[in-house]
Formats: structure tokens, sequence, C-alpha cells
């Protein structure tokens, strides 16, 4: 069993002794601020969590040497449609491209609209190769992960910590009624560590933020 000197107050962060618990009452009172909480609940919280549910789909766990690592990937089924848009605008482009180099060549706004297409069809064609073959992977240990995105080996990671009192949820920035959701990690530096990964599912981000609670230390 923990003891008292394993556990932080919920309310000010400070640790536990011995002398803070009244195994009569079952209570230990925060030496520091005087905040009083069950000692049974406390450590059933802390040493009993309740099992990890199986992963949502697009997201895969593996555990190893008291490590987690999440890997989310897109749904084919986005990727697909995204590529059937990539198709239809490149061939728009093409007739665009055709017509600028056929009679209407001297039209001066010919050239703009085909550049416009063709720069969109760039950035398009960026976004289905990151759907099918882009991936996020978050890492975690206790007190701290590691959040990883691009595409094969290729791409940028962060570093975050996980501190014992930080409160990490699933935010909406624009609140309720906006539709665009990412996970915030608040930090020692007081500026809080912010991801969505390009994460659209609420299940998945949910269920990476219960894990990375676990991991608080």
């Amino acid at each position: 069993m923990k003891q008292p000197g394993q556990f932080n107050c919920p309310k000010c962060g400070a640790p536990f002794s011995a002398a803070d618990v009244d195994a009569v009452q079952d209570t230990v009172t925060c030496g520091s601020c005087g905040h009083a909480v069950p000692w049974n609940s406390l450590i059933r919280e802390n040493e009993s969590p309740a099992p990890l549910a199986s992963p949502p789909k697009h997201l895969t766990m593996q555990m190893e040497d008291g490590r987690i690592t999440l890997t989310y990937r897109h749904s084919r089924f986005k990727a697909l449609l995204a590529l059937g848009f990539a198709l239809i605008w490149g061939l728009i482009t093409l007739f665009l491209l055709w017509l600028s180099l056929g009679p209407a060549k001297t039209d001066f706004a010919l050239p703009v609209f085909t550049t416009f297409f063709a720069v969109s069809e760039a950035f398009i064609i960026f976004i289905c190769v990151d759907m099918l073959l882009g991936k996020v992977v978050v890492r975690a240990e206790p007190g701290r992960g590691a959040l990883f995105r691009g595409i094969g080996p290729l791409g940028s990671t962060w570093t975050f910590l996980l501190p014992m009192q930080a409160d990490v949820a699933v935010e909406r920035p624009g609140g309720d009624g906006d539709k665009y959701r990412r996970i915030s990690i608040p930090q020692p530096s007081g500026r809080p560590f912010y991801f969505s990964g390009g994460i659209s599912e609420p299940d998945v981000l949910e269920y990476i933020t219960l894990v990375l609670r676990r991991f608080r230390a």
C-alpha cells in the first residue's frame, strides 16, 4: 500500500505526511492548507483505477515498461473521399491549363484562375497523402509525454509534462458551439500545452485524455 508521502493534496498540491492521517475518522488533512479528504477513497482512486476500455476506431495502443503508446491513423473512407475530390479538382485544373494554351490564352483572367486551381490542387494532394500515410503518435510515461505527427518517420515531435494536479481535458476554444476540439494540458510554466493532431473524432480525443490523466505524476 502506498504511504501518505506518496500522495499530494488535491487542493494545494502539498505532499501528505503520516501525521496528516486520522485512521479513526478515515480522513487525511493537509498540513499546509487544512483541506481534508477521505483516506481510503484516496488510496482506491490512486491504486485501483478502472481498467481502460478498448481503444476507439482508428486508434491503437501499446504498453511496455510502464509506458504507453497511442497511434492514430485517419479513416481510409475519408482519405478516399479526399482522393476523389483531388481527381475532380485536377481535371478542372487541366481543362483550365488547356484553355490557357489554346485560343483563350489572351484572356487575362484565365491564367489567374489556372494558377489558383493549380496551387489548390497541390495542397489537396498533400492533404490526401497525409490522410493516407500520416499518423499521430502520443507517448506517455509517469510525469511526461510526447506528441509526434508526420508521415512515416518524417514529422515533428513535441514534449510536455504531466503534473500530478494537471486538469487534462478536452476543450472547445470557441465555446460549446464550436465543433473544433483540442486537448489541453496545464504546464508548470503557466502556459498550457494544446494539441488535436488533426483528430476530428471526439471519442478518440476523450480516450487519449483519459490515458494521459493516468500518467500524471
